[in-house]
């Protein structure tokens, strides 16, 4: 009887709390829904009272009118709603030397690595005239020991301080950040004890995901990109940028040891703070024993690249291209604009580019619009270039640059792939200097995309959503963060934290023998010779998406992955299974994309997942009589 009870509140306070924090209804609205619920409870009650009494009756003989009164007291005399709104290949950070150099997480026990996150984020109209006054800084952390497609799911990432960003000139880090830093050295020093483990668990952190502009602010760097050693990896100044590059090892490497020495003397001489590009010591660094600034604030491959060197890039080369009389922005544009998008690919369709790109220096748009032009544009207006053209094989290299950045897989040889295109890109401005570490700090923190500020910053959302909801900004702050915890409880008490690893959609009975015949005996020997299979449109597997007549890679010819097309999935059990159809491919240099070709002979086959070059599916695109894909990522073949 409790046992039900008790799933039962559960449930109902699990309700309450998705439609407040998840769905953002007001708590007024709640209040009368539950009033409303309420009353219909008490004019229930002599109904619930015979309709109990009727079934104990049945099943168990004459019951005694007090024991069915007392039943039904048990049900109703908590009012359940009135109380709830009472007021391989494969790298991580493990394959870097920043988590091999860190004694407490290299130690045989077992430790947690945290990831932090800074950034200021606005949630008043960013043209009203709140602007700025309400502005927030939050810093988010999350588990570095989740693997990535637990740590992708927002509600993993959790929320450790949220600020006005008026209250840094006033108070500074230190002060503002000294509950979470006292925090942070308990648990580097003492740790947590879990029962289940009879263990106390020590953490520290590992590195603090920052755009360059919070990196530095909260690293005690300056802000401005116009002083003497301007970078946060090197003494580089900006003279020496212009002449000098990374990879011949012009630059002396920022070191804890000449960094602590900088400070103190900015300290005792606050004038060499401009030549050093040093204001400060970072107050993470100043408590934490395995923390320090020169390795732990990693590079934003969002900000740097996607929404830094390509739109700036793409801008100069569409100028340089549409000048010599290729096409015209109007061509461009129409293109853009009628290109059939697939996939995630409609998700994140580039904007079109304005009549001023060329004046501003950039087209604008956001980093997954910029990264979507920039793999697109060979099929967008690759067949208007000659080949051999000088302005497009400086996009095309920026393309490959790309693709290789955001990979999830290196090898030495990728690396060093990377660092010889890089060389080629590093003339314009500042942040090209950035990227020409990325070699480095790619066997510094691992692959840069588990770094990157991009999913985090999908967490303002959540935020900016309530404040759009709540129509109320005072102590915005503490509205905020409790508005959080009511979601991460909603999270909590559900079957289980995270996402289903796998989630399919549309899915029907199909018999084995209509699959061609060697696909078939494969099914028949993996479904211990069932006559029917699950077929399932799409599914999602931990967080990615597969569907019919999406390409994936499997296996490799002459050091050039192979491509297949699915045509069905297959659910065997908890298996995924791909029947896919082999397509021929070759490589086009002048377009950077592989042709596929395929024909009514092409044989069918069966591919799991496990046995795939790269576990992101690729949208197959028709330009004129080609068929094309091109790469979001380098493959490792």
């Amino acid at each position: 009887m409790w046992r039900i009870w008790r799933v039962s509140w559960n449930n109902v306070a699990a309700l309450f709390l998705k439609m407040s924090s998840i769905l953002n209804i007001s708590e007024n609205a709640l209040q009368e829904v539950i009033e409303q619920i309420n009353q219909i409870y008490v004019l229930s009650q002599p109904l619930l009272h015979t309709s109990v009494g009727k079934i104990l009756n049945q099943h168990c003989g004459d019951v005694e009118d007090s024991l069915v009164s007392e039943m039904v007291k048990v049900f109703t005399e908590t009012n359940l709603f009135l109380k709830f709104t009472s007021t391989g290949g494969s790298l991580s950070h493990k394959d870097g030397s920043r988590f091999k150099d860190n004694s407490l997480l290299t130690e045989e026990e077992f430790r947690i690595a945290l990831y932090l996150y800074i950034d200021d984020f606005e949630v008043a109209n960013p043209l009203g005239t709140s602007r700025k006054k309400h502005k927030l800084c939050a810093i988010y952390w999350v588990l570095g020991n989740l693997h990535p497609k637990y740590r992708s799911s927002l509600h993993t990432i959790q929320l450790a301080v949220l600020f006005k960003v008026s209250s840094l000139k006033d108070h500074g880090y230190g002060e503002i950040l000294r509950p979470l830093i006292q925090d942070l050295v308990f648990l580097e020093q003492q740790g947590v004890y879990v029962e289940q483990l009879g263990a106390s668990i020590k953490c520290t952190v590992l590195f603090v995901a920052a755009d360059n502009l919070a990196a530095h602010s909260l690293g005690g760097f300056f802000e401005s990109f116009t002083v003497g050693q301007m970078c946060r990896f090197c003494m580089a100044t900006r003279e020496e940028i212009q002449h000098k590059e990374v990879q011949t090892g012009s630059f002396q490497p920022r070191t804890k040891e000449n960094h602590n020495r900088q400070v103190q003397d900015v300290l005792h001489d606050p004038t060499m703070a401009q030549q050093y590009g040093v204001k400060r010591s970072c107050p993470l660094s100043e408590s934490l024993e395995h923390f320090h600034v020169v390795n732990g604030y990693p590079p934003d491959l969002l900000h740097d690249l996607l929404e830094g060197v390509v739109p700036a890039e793409l801008a100069l080369c569409l100028k340089a291209v549409i000048s010599k009389g290729y096409f015209s922005l109007e061509i461009l544009n129409v293109a853009i604009k009628k290109f059939p998008y697939t996939f995630s690919d409609r998700t994140n369709q580039p904007q079109l580019i304005a009549n001023n790109f060329a004046s501003k220096a950039t087209i604008g748009g956001n980093g997954h619009e910029n990264w979507t032009l920039l793999r697109l544009l060979p099929l967008l207006i690759g067949h208007h270039i000659p080949e051999g053209d000088e302005t497009w094989e400086v996009l095309m290299n920026l393309k490959d640059v790309v693709e290789l950045s955001v990979s999830a897989s290196f090898s030495e040889e990728s690396v060093c792939f990377l660092d010889c295109k890089l060389a080629e890109h590093r003339d314009i401005f500042q942040k090209y200097h950035y990227i020409e570490h990325y070699p480095q700090l790619i066997q510094t923190f691992g692959p840069l995309c588990d770094v990157w500020t991009m999913r985090f910053e999908g967490k303002h959302k959540f935020f900016k959503k309530v404040v759009h909801h709540i129509h109320n900004i005072k102590n915005i702050p503490l509205t905020l963060a409790v508005r959080h915890q009511h979601m991460i409880a909603f999270h909590l008490a559900a079957t289980s934290f995270f996402k289903p690893s796998v989630e399919m959609n549309k899915v029907k009975s199909v018999i084995v023998a209509s699959f061609p015949e060697n696909v078939k005996n494969c099914l028949y020997l993996m479904n211990n010779y069932q006559n029917t299979v699950l077929v399932a449109a799409s599914v999602c597997i931990d967080g990615i998406k597969y569907s019919a007549n999406m390409v994936i890679s499997f296996g490799s010819c002459s050091g050039l992955p192979d491509f297949k097309q699915i045509a069905k999935i297959v659910v065997i059990n908890t298996d995924i299974i791909f029947v896919s159809r082999l397509m021929t491919s070759w490589y086009n240099e002048h377009l950077r994309a592989y042709e596929l070709c395929s024909s009514h002979l092409s044989t069918f086959s069966v591919t799991q997942l496990s046995e795939l070059n790269d576990v992101f599916p690729i949208s197959l695109y028709r330009v004129g009589d080609k068929q094309l894909v091109t790469l979001k990522r380098h493959i490792l073949c």
